[in-house]
């Protein structure tokens, strides 16, 4: 089973998420609401995920702070792509210059949005769904 962590406050744009996976993929996913509940999933015991999708405006410890805290402790193989309204090329930069995988800009039309949450599977999830030749 694919495990997800989602770093998201909207609870529409976490539900989108869930449906758009769970409807595709054997995966199950882990919804943080703030920065302090996602570390605090990240950290318990035998808890790994495959794929972390973080939103960068989350309360609490933000995207870009939690960001900086997960890659001090979790290794790079751990893909993190970032799920954020902003287009603002400073916090693009500053998520790669601090370990994103990729940064996906969110649209704010539902079903583009479910477009963009498509390719995040296509690209990172199905991958890991595949058998190894």
């Amino acid at each position: 089973m694919i495990e997800i962590l989602l770093v998201e406050d909207n609870p529409g744009d976490a539900l989108l998420v869930k449906e758009s996976f769970s409807g595709r993929y054997v995966a199950r996913v882990t919804v943080a609401t703030d920065g302090e509940e996602a570390l605090g999933v990240l950290f318990q015991p035998d808890y790994r995920p495959d794929l972390i999708l973080l939103d960068l405006s989350v309360p609490k410890l933000n995207g870009h702070q939690l960001l900086k805290r997960i890659r001090r402790k979790i290794a790079a193989t751990v893909p993190i792509v970032i799920l954020s309204a902003s287009g603002n090329p400073d916090d693009i930069a500053s998520t790669y210059a601090n370990g994103a995988n990729a940064y996906v800009e969110k649209p704010t039309d539902p079903d583009q949005l479910l477009r963009a949450i498509q390719a995040v599977g296509r690209l990172w999830i199905e991958p890991l769904c595949r058998p190894f030749a």
